[in-house]
């Protein structure tokens, strides 16, 4: 795994924010929305939150305690994270409207359980072809799917920005749900919109593909792309490579895990 952050060309702050832990399987990227820094702080806490909460109930499923199966109980992290970060929001002036994209992969045997709100997405490259698993839950978004806008046309859209749901705007959320196999040799990558408003999906493809041995180096690369290609926004990523179907987070409560879901093989 390898994570990777930048504030890009043009903004004074870096409002993504980006988090993984090899151990447990844990992947996840979020875009702060406010103003007055209030986005950073969205981001941060959304990210901290999950991690905490996900290696905490993560334990308790590898001794038999936790009944769920991660995707149930993810979701109610994440559910968890959106009125923390409400809660903070009311404790200051300022922080009122603050929000935050999420997207969240969660490794676990020869599955992955991927989670996400907003725009930021999660890609897998398998075989050499990037696909996108996630559909973005944004205004252009909803309209591409009614047929007002071409697809191709919204990289130019003013409203390219505009998100219909974010952790913090409400309540209550409807996180998307979604599980995969994994296979050896599939790359994941989850990434911000400042990435994915300003690569075509080709280049992510070629640069990820040529540089699956080299995770550290394909994030940079990326980042620079976006960087040359304008760097309007912030701009993170988090790779995530399956050497094998089960090596994902191999070590400690992990390795449990995957001897359980195995067999012990």
């Amino acid at each position: 795994m390898t994570c990777l952050s930048d504030k890009g060309k043009v903004r004074a702050q870096n409002e993504d924010a980006v988090g993984a832990d090899h151990e447990f399987g844990i992947a996840v990227v979020a875009d702060g929305i406010g103003g007055h820094r209030s986005g950073e702080v969205a981001s941060r806490l959304a990210i901290d939150v999950v991690l905490k909460r996900l290696r905490i109930r993560m334990q308790k499923f590898l001794a038999g305690t936790e009944q769920p199966m991660p995707l149930q109980f993810a979701e109610q992290i994440v559910g968890e994270a959106n009125l923390e970060i409400r809660a903070a929001a009311a404790r200051q002036a300022e922080r009122q409207g603050m929000g935050t994209t999420l997207a969240l992969a969660l490794f676990y045997g020869q599955r992955v359980a991927l989670l996400h709100v907003g725009d930021s997405r999660i890609y897998r490259l398998r075989g050499g072809c990037l696909q996108v698993l996630t559909r973005d839950d944004s205004l252009l978004s909803d309209q591409v799917e009614r047929g007002l806008i071409a697809a191709e046309d919204t990289r130019r859209s003013h409203n390219r920005h505009l998100v219909t749901q974010a952790l913090g705007a409400a309540d209550t959320v409807s996180v998307h749900l979604n599980e995969e196999s994994v296979r050896a040799g599939d790359v994941f990558l989850l990434c911000t919109d400042g990435l994915s408003d300003l690569v075509e999906t080709t280049d992510i493809e070629l640069v990820v593909d040529s540089l699956k041995t080299n995770l550290p180096l394909a994030a940079s690369q990326l980042v620079q792309l976006a960087c040359d290609n304008g760097g309007y926004d912030n701009v993170s990523v988090v790779l995530v490579r399956v050497h094998e179907a089960t090596d994902v987070g191999r070590q400690g409560w992990f390795a449990r895990l995957l001897a359980r879901l195995t067999g012990g093989k």
